[in-house]
């Protein structure tokens, strides 16, 4: 009897577990440059990593600013265009949308539309160092 309730208990579980959904991953994006073509180095020694959500009103704009060390971004919702203003390059990235920051060039990102624009980034730089250097006016 005792058996018998054993492997009804194992049947079950087993059963149950093979009732679950089987997690999926799905790669996204795969980047090995920044958005200026810079290949990705990582700064050498300890380093920490720095997880940030921005959020951009509809119709704002962040200040001029720049990144010494890599950035990697994440559109949440909104629209927004990054101006690279040592390339003059522009883009236009929409909620889904990834991109890495150009490292030691002066950029700004505004708001396109009506609204507002939500951003996480991921920073990776030794500790203590800034991760973004905004331009004096």
């Amino acid at each position: 009897m005792i058996r018998a309730l054993a492997l009804l208990a194992a049947l079950v579980t087993a059963s149950a577990a093979a009732a679950q959904p089987a997690a999926v991953t799905t790669p996204l994006k795969s980047l090995d440059a920044t958005s200026a073509g810079q290949p990705i180095v990582m700064p050498a020694g300890p380093l920490r990593v720095t997880v940030s959500e921005t959020l951009i009103p509809a119709h704002g704009a962040l200040p001029v600013h720049k990144h010494p060390y890599p950035r990697y971004v994440y559109v949440l919702a909104g629209r927004v265009r990054v101006t690279n203003l040592v390339t003059g390059q522009a883009a236009e990235l929409k909620a889904g949308d990834m991109t890495i920051d150009p490292i030691d060039q002066w950029h700004r990102a505004e708001a396109l539309g009506d609204e507002p624009v939500r951003l996480i980034a991921i920073d990776q730089a030794p500790p203590g160092a800034p991760t973004t250097v905004r331009r004096e006016p």
